[in-house]
């Protein structure tokens, strides 16, 4: 587990992303994902990728009905928070307009998020964990409290479980 403070700049952002998929099968990404010029986190992950960027037509639907429901006029740039990395399951947003999106590459997943916290947390609840639940991603884990008995000899009992792991948490 790794977390890391990345500024908007390109070169850091591709090198980080690069460095995480490296030692990382999912690597999450927050930010970067709405419509202007220092919102470069899917358009650098879509190079990584050698993906496309393309328009999410049910997202671009929701962002304009949202300025009309407003009765304001939608910014041409604003069009850009409907861009989606071609082939990526798409994560809606109602809490925001950009949408999130993972994508699978070289058997690793980049999952993206958008960066205010009203909008990334509600994602993850109702989109991203559904997700992972629905394709068994979530780890069966236990808790197991062990009383009057020292760590080392815990661990000299259950070596050969320990031994065993292939992904311990």
């Amino acid at each position: 587990l790794e977390h890391k403070v990345i500024g908007d700049n390109k070169k850091r952002l591709e090198s980080s992303v690069r460095h995480a998929l490296e030692k990382y099968d999912t690597v999450i990404l927050t930010g970067g994902l709405g419509p202007t010029k220092d919102d470069l986190t899917k358009h650098t992950v879509a190079q990584i990728v050698g993906k496309d960027l393309v328009i999410d037509e049910p997202s671009l639907k929701y962002i304009e009905s949202y300025f009309e429901e407003q009765g304001q006029e939608m910014t041409p740039n604003n069009k850009q928070q409907a861009l989606v990395i071609e082939g990526s399951t798409v994560l809606a947003n109602h809490h925001g307009m950009a949408p999130g999106m993972m994508v699978n590459f070289e058997n690793k997943q980049i999952i993206l998020l958008p960066g205010p916290p009203k909008e990334m947390q509600p994602m993850v609840k109702n989109e991203l964990l559904s997700h992972f639940i629905n394709h068994n991603r979530i780890i069966h884990s236990e808790l197991l409290r062990f009383a009057g008995i020292g760590e080392s000899k815990v661990e000299t009992v259950l070596i050969d479980l320990i031994d065993k792991q292939t992904n311990p948490t």
